[in-house]
Parts: C-alpha cells; structure tokens; sequence
C-alpha cells in the first residue's frame, strides 16, 4: 500500500520517489523551477518558530530550577 501511495505522489515516472519527498517536498532543481517569496516567508516563520521554541523551553526551564532549587 506505501508503494501504491508513493507512485501516486511521484512527479517522475523513471525516478525512485524517496519519503522524505513526500514529507518534505521541494522544487526540482532540474526544472529550474522558481521558489515563490511566499514559500520562504513560510519557511523562515517555521525555521524562526522552531529554533525560538527550542531556546525559549529550554530558558524556561533553566528558570524554574533555578526558582525551585532556590539559587
């Protein structure tokens, strides 16, 4: 069934269509197709989003053991 939905998804007939391409899809180089200014600012948001919640998490935490442990 995965290889049934894989084959669905494939842009290429002749090539292999790996998983991470359905997850994660991104333009053909080969096609020189063009990446829209929406599609950055969508991915800047999720990078920023994603580093911002690690940093943030892990400042939180730091202060609350330091609010428990009393230093």
């Amino acid at each position: 069934m995965k290889k049934y939905w894989l084959k669905l998804l494939d842009r290429n007939r002749n090539k292999k269509l790996d998983w991470y391409e359905v997850v994660f899809p991104t333009p053909d180089i080969n096609k020189n197709k063009k990446v829209e200014w929406w599609e950055v600012l969508i991915g800047m948001i999720f990078f920023i989003g994603f580093w911002g919640i690690i940093v943030v998490s892990s400042l939180f935490f730091n202060w609350l053991t330091r609010k428990l442990i009393g230093f």
